[in-house]
């Protein structure tokens, strides 16, 4: 199950907004993949601490945000840029409007944190409110031990 969660292919996604982001772009560092939707209060509430993190560690840690649609009025790609600017995500953002990346992580939450080691198994999964704090926890945790 998703402990054995082996990093997606990333192809299914229907826009990209910043950049695009390719699976294998992304192996040879750590990766955060966090899932979220414009709707979602606690996605939002989040925002600037995933932002710190992705400074914190830029060079060393790869952040891609899945934008997961929870209803038909989120399949908007301009009101989702419009929110990217709005909080400021400059790293890549897929636009999962069919779901199929979000089924490739077994996933059905938002927001909701995977974090892939840099060969791309899944080191840690974290959902909910409070997954964001966690998960910055645990990529502190990381790179405090492996600062490479």
């Amino acid at each position: 199950m998703i402990k054995n969660l082996i990093l997606p292919e990333l192809d299914t996604a229907t826009h990209w907004i910043n950049q695009k982001a390719v699976r294998n772009d992304l192996l040879g560092k750590p990766s955060l993949i966090h899932f979220w939707s414009i709707g979602c209060h606690y996605c939002k509430q989040s925002m600037p601490l995933l932002n710190t993190i992705r400074d914190r560690y830029v060079g060393l840690l790869h952040v891609v945000a899945v934008h997961m649609p929870l209803s038909e009025e989120e399949l908007n790609v301009a009101e989702v840029a419009e929110a990217c600017t709005l909080y400021r995500i400059s790293h890549p953002v897929l636009i999962d409007n069919t779901h199929r990346l979000a089924d490739s992580f077994d996933n059905r939450y938002v927001p909701a944190y995977y974090l892939f080691d840099k060969e791309g198994r899944l080191l840690k999964a974290r959902f909910g409110e409070f997954g964001a704090l966690r998960m910055s926890r645990t990529i502190d945790y990381l790179f405090q031990r492996n600062p490479e």
